[in-house]
This record gives C-alpha cells, structure tokens and sequence, in this order.
C-alpha cells in the first residue's frame, strides 16, 4: 500500500487523517457550517469522484442542508417511519430539530448529510443522515443501530 497524505486539501479546507482500522482511510476537517469526512475503504487516497462530490457538497452546503431537512421533515413525517405523535410535532419546528452537521463521503463519489443532534428518539447516539444522489436527496439513513453487524 502506498503512504497516504496526512493532510487532504479540498477546495482550501484542510481534511486531516483520522486514527482509523487498518483497512480505512479517513479525513475529516471543519468549514463554515459544518464538518466533512472522505471515508475511504479500502485504504487508498481519495478518487476523484469523492473529492468532486466533497468540493460540491462544500460548495452548495447551506443550500444542500436545507434540502436534508425538508426532506427528513417530509419523510419522518409520513407513515413509513410511524413516528409517534410527540416526535411528529417536534417536525414542526422552526428552525427545523437537525444540528451539528457532517458531510460523509465514500470513495464512490456517493454522500450524506449527517445530523449528528436531534431531539427525535431515531436520532439516539449517532445522529440521522440523508443520502444524496448528485444533489437530489435519495433516502434518509437510519443510524440508531450503527452498532450491530
């Protein structure tokens, strides 16, 4: 395997390499509203498809944020997620209950928003993500059992 950059450059935000298992390769870095991490597996430096989706996603993120929310919003909303009456109401909040956002991208050029804050129960621990085609979110990304495999 080749020695992987400490540092990632994308678009003048510094994404510094994260402690990681052997077999993943991971940066992450801070911009003006959010956070990004490339999360790469196997270990290699990030393809071109990652590091266009990131400059992207950085690029349009206050917009790209708005659109996760209405879609979670929409989506928790409906029957599919049979949310209970108390965590429907709190969809109706204004500013919408989703904070402390993260870009995630893989290797494949495929990406999420992840909010990593949320009063609602589906939220617990790690937070609730919107995966992303392009820029047309595609599905909302259940975390609360990141822990079984």
């Amino acid at each position: 395997m080749t020695q992987l950059p400490q540092t990632i450059d994308v678009n003048g935000i510094a994404l510094d390499r994260l402690d990681a298992p052997e077999d993943i390769a991971c940066w992450s870095g801070a911009f003006d509203g959010g956070e990004i991490t490339l999360l790469i597996e196997p270990a290699d430096e990030p393809s071109a498809q990652a590091l266009d989706a990131a400059v992207g996603a950085i690029a349009d993120f206050d917009e790209l944020r708005t659109v996760a929310e209405q879609f979670l919003v929409t989506e928790l909303g409906g029957d599919r997620w049979d949310l209970p009456a108390g965590q429907r109401a709190l969809l109706t909040r204004q500013p919408a209950p989703f904070d402390e956002p993260e870009v995630v991208v893989w290797q494949d050029g495929t990406w999420m928003i992840r909010f990593a804050e949320s009063p609602l129960a589906i939220a617990e621990e790690y937070g609730i993500g919107v995966l992303f085609a392009g820029r047309t979110p595609v599905s909302v990304e259940d975390l609360s059992d990141a822990d079984e495999a």
